[in-house]
């Protein structure tokens, strides 16, 4: 018997994909085997942003008491982008480095350089000197726009490789918008967005490096080209679209009354920019649909209340950690929240029990996940509304510009409901890592990206996330990669050995914990081993506990450390860790 709410979907899925219709798809040369693309979407980032210029009347920007409208936002990029081409040589292809917390800074930056048809290099903001001067140099930047905390831990290193660094001031004037104005004062006169755009460029060209780890623990930079972008977002579109539809027709309401009912989206974005959910389905699918942004620089429940009750907040996107602090918050009724219509998340399942409270406390919201990856813009699947409702641990259906293969051990085809590693081809998958023929020649083979996740699909095509291959923790939202952080400790001169894992917490759906063995006759604690991972790397790739050992850690047959026998020792060990 047939799913009245997947007939309803495939129905409105068809009509969107239909010849024509708004998310039509096409070969993206026209011949045979090229990969899908949607024949209305633009070629390249900069003819999206053009597009900006219909949205110039609207809000855009709310930041800690500071508002831009698109037309304030666009001018302050153009000003911005003239400074950067006319003082800094800034031209197409010119990778230009990212290195700024979420701010209307950052959006700025971010905006000028892709004006100017530079390759975004999006560091991490929250990483510590090293991880960003590796980044940074390491993609060949030209120039660096950063905030003053990143600038300071840059400003050494990045005058060693003679790489400029512009910085923008840590606070606004009075009458100023952006910490950008000082930077263009006297220098950009006149700038309009129309000017700075760059024409013509190539849709296979890179448009932006954002960066992964591998299991080797090193970042490593995802080249995404301009089509595999403008891919994405209207990918994006197309999933927005399909819940519209899908709501209208659940509620019998004229698709257009209700878009106008709804009136502008209003996001509020935790996601650093430096993630595909922040920059992909936030600033640039918020532009796409003509929305308006709240920025939180750091998460924090009491204040993103009050931002949804205040700014009429739509759509709130965020990882499980979040949700359980909304849920959780003592003063939460004495809040309105009815405008919330859409919370999802991703990356990781989401617990049936806080999946139910969201249910109870938003009964009005489409409650989503989906699947996807740095390497393949973010984007390979999703599910929302009843659909996930009805198998609340999928990650959702194929997206339908992205083609996907289960392929088992032997390299064949899994079947219905037999687990394999997945695999996905399609023009939203990333030309390579950045200077990095090994890793990229493993990564993409054929087309298809080995993504070295487990998953399996059923009969009527929904994903399952069954495990991960890669050594990696999601801890609050955050990719931690357990290679990265064992290089580090095993650098301690105390450190015979270290094994990380991720272990179950309610709250931030996994946490990190280290294994250590140390050397004969030497003494460590956890505190030491904190602190000596807290200087070089981000501060929630910290191990939350530690445990240490005199016995070598158990290995397989191969020779490599069994994590999973360590993860059964140690896993009901938690109230046993050193403090």
């Amino acid at each position: 018997m047939s799913n009245p709410a997947s007939t309803l979907h495939d129905a409105i899925r068809g009509g969107l994909l239909a010849p024509g219709a708004p998310f039509e798809l096409a070969r993206a040369s026209g011949a045979e085997g090229a990969p899908l693309v949607y024949r209305q979407a633009p070629r390249t980032l900069t003819e999206f942003l053009a597009g900006a210029t219909t949205l110039i009347e609207r809000p855009f920007l709310l930041y800690e008491g500071r508002r831009l409208s698109y037309a304030e936002t666009l001018a302050a990029a153009a000003s911005l982008a003239t400074v950067l081409q006319s003082r800094y040589a800034v031209r197409p292809g010119t990778h230009v480095g990212i290195a700024l917390r979420n701010g209307p800074e950052c959006v700025i930056a971010l905006l000028a350089a892709a004006a100017l048809g530079a390759v975004l290099v999006v560091a991490n903001s929250r990483g510590t000197a090293d991880e960003l001067a590796a980044a940074l140099i390491g993609s060949r930047c030209g120039l660096v726009l950063a905030d003053p905390r990143c600038g300071a831990a840059l400003e050494g290193a990045l005058a060693a490789a003679r790489i400029a660094l512009l910085v923008a001031a840590a606070e606004c004037r009075e009458g100023e918008l952006s910490g950008w104005a000082q930077a263009c004062a006297g220098a950009s006169a006149g700038a309009t967005w129309e000017a700075v755009l760059a024409r013509d460029l190539d849709p296979e060209s890179a448009a932006l490096i954002l960066f992964t780890s591998g299991t080797t623990g090193r970042p490593k930079g995802a080249v995404l080209t301009h089509r595999g972008v403008m891919t994405s977002i209207w990918a994006n579109q197309f999933a927005a679209a399909q819940v519209g539809l899908e709501m209208a027709a659940r509620y019998g309401i004229d698709p257009a009354v209700l878009a106008a009912r709804a009136g502008q989206p209003c996001l509020l974005l935790v996601y650093p920019l430096f993630h595909t959910s922040g920059l992909h389905s936030g600033l640039f699918a918020s532009i796409a649909r003509g929305g308006r942004m709240v920025l939180l620089r750091r998460w924090d429940v009491a204040t993103a209340l009050r931002l949804i009750q205040e700014e009429r907040v739509t759509m709130m996107p965020g990882v499980p950690t979040m949700y359980w602090d909304l849920l959780q918050y003592p003063g939460r009724s004495d809040f309105d929240l009815s405008s919330l219509t859409s919370v999802s998340t991703g990356g990781q399942a989401m617990p049936l029990n806080l999946l139910a409270g969201i249910r109870e406390a938003f009964p009005n919201c489409v409650i989503g996940n989906g699947y996807g990856l740095t390497e393949a813009n973010g984007a390979v699947a999703l599910v929302v509304g009843q659909d996930f409702l009805a198998r609340r641990s999928t990650s959702g259906r194929v997206l339908p510009s992205c083609e996907l293969r289960i392929v088992r051990e032997d390299g064949c085809d899994a079947d219905v409901g037999e687990p394999g590693e997945i695999r996905v081809r399609g023009a939203h998958v990333m030309a390579g890592y950045w200077d990095d023929a090994e890793a990229t020649a493993a990564a993409v083979q054929d087309g298809w990206l080995l993504t070295g996740d487990v998953g399996e699909r059923d009969a009527e095509g929904f994903l399952y996330i069954v495990d991960r291959k890669k050594d990696m923790v999601i801890c609050g939202g955050e990719n931690i990669y357990c290679a990265e952080v064992e290089r580090v400790i095993q650098t301690h001169p105390d450190v015979h050995e270290v094994a990380t894992f991720g272990l179950p917490d309610d709250r931030l759906g996994e946490r990190l914990v280290a294994v250590v063995v140390p050397h004969a006759g030497r003494q460590l604690t956890q505190s030491g081993v904190s602190e000596w991972v807290a200087v070089k790397l981000a501060a929630y790739k910290v191990p939350a506990q530690v445990w240490f050992q005199e016995d070598a850690l158990r290995r397989n047959d191969l020779g490599k450390i069994d994590k999973v026998v360590l993860r059964r020792r140690y896993a009901a060990a938690a109230p046993d860790a050193e403090g």
